[in-house]
């Protein structure tokens, strides 16, 4: 007999061990926390570092070479290295992202809310520790050779730096969270110099708001500035295999 009760509970679910170093070492790596050709630590002082066991830790490495994050290599010059995942994002999540579209239409929305308000609080609260750090990720970002995995890192960067100046940690927490979730949609997006310029634009839009500590018009920017991502992402998810490796089309930058 099935008891009822009028509050909706989840099942218990007994999450491996395995599957909390796998969400970890993934959110990092989707993050850009973890760079691409950066070496992991040896399977002995992961277990260390998360005070699990090897078997554990192998578990959760091998998702991730099966996700195509990471590689391990043999030799002298041997060990697990992060692999640049812009290179390949097409490959690997485009139709992941087109049967999953209506969540990730939620997941932008849910975006709207809080990048916005997020970006007004830091306009109140930021440090000039933190504008330093966000001017740095923008001269960066400009320069001409700057490299896309760099590029999408710097990116990554700004915004998380925005949400953690914001002084609420429940803002810096659900940008982690969004952004983890995102991040292999942008990941999609073209490369190029005009991208870099009109990406580098708005952003510095948005920076000299927050410096102006100007809470509605960084609130305005914020969401000018994210508002087409997920229409530009649709055309990118959506569009015919031939078109979607053309990375010169387009100039519209979105993040």
């Amino acid at each position: 007999m099935q008891v009822q009760f009028p509050v909706h509970l989840e099942q218990v679910n007994a999450k491996k061990v395995s599957d909390f170093i796998l969400e970890q070492l993934e959110e990092a790596i989707l993050l850009k926390e973890l760079m691409s050709e950066q070496q992991l630590p040896t399977e002995r002082e992961l277990a260390s570092i998360f005070n699990a066991s090897r078997l554990a830790v192998r578990e959760a490495l091998g998702q991730l070479e099966e996700k195509g994050l990471i590689e391990k290599r043999v030799g002298a010059k041997g060990g697990t290295f992060v692999l640049p995942i812009t290179m390949n994002s097409h490959l690997r999540n485009r139709q992941e992202l087109a049967d999953n579209w209506e969540e990730m239409l939620r997941l932008f929305e849910y975006r709207l809310v809080i990048e916005p308000e997020a970006a007004a609080l830091a306009a109140q609260r930021i440090t000039n520790e933190e504008l330093a750090e966000l001017q740095s990720y923008l001269e960066l970002s400009r320069v001409a050779t700057c490299p896309r995995e760099l590029f999408r890192a710097l990116d990554v960067k700004f915004h998380l730096k925005i949400a953690r100046a914001s002084g609420n940690r429940h803002f810096e927490q659900a940008v982690r969270k969004i952004r983890t979730r995102i991040n292999p949609a942008l990941d999609l997006m073209p490369y190029n110099d005009q991208v870099r310029q009109t990406n580098n634009e708005k952003h510095t839009s948005l920076f000299e708001a927050i410096k102006a500590r100007d809470h509605e018009l960084s609130r305005a920017m914020m969401r000018q500035h994210i508002g087409g991502s997920a229409d530009a992402i649709h055309s990118r998810v959506f569009a015919p295999p031939a078109e979607g490796h053309h990375e010169k089309r387009g100039g519209e930058a979105h993040d």
